[in-house]
């Protein structure tokens, strides 16, 4: 192993900034294919920025004006499992690179209002 990221976020929190900010937050953070996939479900978009907020700790540029921006983690889901996987910019992967990260382990769970994002980083 080498690095670790952990985000616990809480449901009401995310759907208080989702609502505030509306279709601009959205549009920021989410890709099209995440927007796709999650749909309208809070529990589901809360997922998918949590596990981007522990990418960007084990990368450790973190998010907004600087560093990797949002867009450039994208997390995406098993059609058939609901898994979800990593998928990295250019910039994204090369910062990863440049920190030795070429394998990466996610995972994602949700208790009441809870969404906890977990994400291990390894050399292989």
């Amino acid at each position: 192993m080498l690095r670790t990221g952990v985000d616990l976020l809480s449901l009401e929190r995310f759907a208080r900034v989702r609502d505030r900010f509306g279709e601009r937050f959205l549009n920021r953070v989410f890709t099209p294919l995440e927007r796709e996939q999650c749909g309208h479900s809070v529990q589901s978009l809360a997922g998918c920025f949590a596990l981007k907020e522990a990418v960007s700790k084990v990368l450790g540029t973190g998010l907004w004006r600087s560093g990797v921006a949002w867009q450039d983690i994208e997390i995406l889901r098993d059609q058939v499992t609901g898994e979800p996987s990593l998928r990295l910019s250019d910039h994204a992967r090369a910062v990863a690179e440049a920190r030795g990260v070429d394998t990466w382990s996610i995972s994602l769970s949700h208790d009441g209002p809870w969404v906890l994002a977990f994400v291990v980083a390894v050399r292989e």
